[in-house]
């Protein structure tokens, strides 16, 4: 595997080689920046006047969940967050009009002791397509404040595209948008699904650290974890995804060695040019049909 920093490739090339397991950090995006600085404009306003990377000395763990649950809908959805997603995904040299993208997730990791279920959750070993995406998903990864080796993330790249023991046979994507709607009260317990790979051992794992201002890319195909974090800071991070159409259509994606999950998150996908879902049909062509009653896509219930 590889580690390409700003590659010379084409968008098919590019999203060949993440298909491929290696992985890409792209320095150069001023798109990119400038989604760092929003981001870090938001969170000062919120832990305000404390230091975000501190913020978990102020706050305890009650009072940071209400918190983060009242702020991260509010941040996933607004339009100027979508907006610089799709600039990101452009300027990347990805086609608008074949590319689709989910909405950016603000990732929070808390030092040990502090919140680290719900809207804080420390993901074990695990592969997004465990949560049911699509073999074509990319991740995109930015972290706000400078990572580090102890709050970071990792990758075991040796198993790529080679099954490891999970439980994502008990993970159904329909069933999670539902279990999703109490995901800001869990603040001692973890109550929803979480596929993760069973007493995994690497024997070596990979961490990356791009520098705030820079993003990295990796299949939605990669066996990947939170570090625990043991820097004394919180970390943030945002990160997306998306999809290529072409790739979708045709089949070209990355190896599903152990994905034995059911439903599918095609759905949550939008069109970067005009903000389109993929059809139902095309859906249900490419991944069956839902059953009846099934959430196909999380819909947070409304406030005033």
């Amino acid at each position: 595997m590889t580690v390409y920093v700003d590659p010379d490739l084409p968008a098919d090339g590019l999203r060949q080689a993440i298909y491929e397991g290696n992985l890409v950090i792209l320095t150069r995006l001023t798109a990119v920046s400038d989604f760092v600085d929003y981001t870090r404009e938001q969170l000062a306003e919120l832990f305000e006047p404390h230091d975000p990377e501190f913020a978990h000395e102020h706050f305890d763990k009650a009072e940071m969940a209400r918190m983060l649950g009242a702020w991260k809908p509010r941040f996933i959805h607004s339009e100027t967050s979508k907006k610089l997603v799709c600039e990101i995904i452009k300027e990347a040299g990805l086609p608008a009009e074949g590319t689709h993208y989910d909405v950016p997730k603000p990732r929070t990791s808390f030092p040990a002791g502090h919140l680290t279920t719900g809207v804080a959750f420390a993901f074990p070993w695990h592969r997004d397509a465990w949560y049911s995406a699509p073999a074509q998903q990319l991740n995109w990864w930015l972290p706000i404040f400078a990572a580090r080796p102890d709050n970071s993330m990792s990758f075991d790249l040796g198993s790529f595209g080679q099954a490891v023991p999970n439980s994502s046979a008990g993970f159904d994507y329909y069933e999670n948008n539902a279990g999703r709607l109490t995901t800001a009260a869990q603040v001692d317990k973890e109550r929803q699904a979480r596929p993760g790979a069973l007493d995994h051992q690497p024997a070596g794992d990979l961490v990356v650290l791009p520098a705030p201002g820079a993003v990295l890319l990796f299949s939605g195909a990669q066996l990947h974890r939170s570090i625990p974090n043991a820097s004394g800071r919180a970390r943030y991070s945002v990160d997306f995804r998306t999809v290529d159409t072409g790739d979708l259509l045709a089949g070209r994606g990355a190896p599903l060695a152990d994905a034995y999950c059911t439903g599918t998150a095609i759905r949550d996908f939008r069109n970067v040019a005009d903000g389109s879902a993929y059809p139902e049909q095309t859906v249900q062509d490419l991944f069956g049909a839902p059953p009846p009653g099934a959430m196909l896509v999380f819909s947070p219930p409304q406030t005033s």
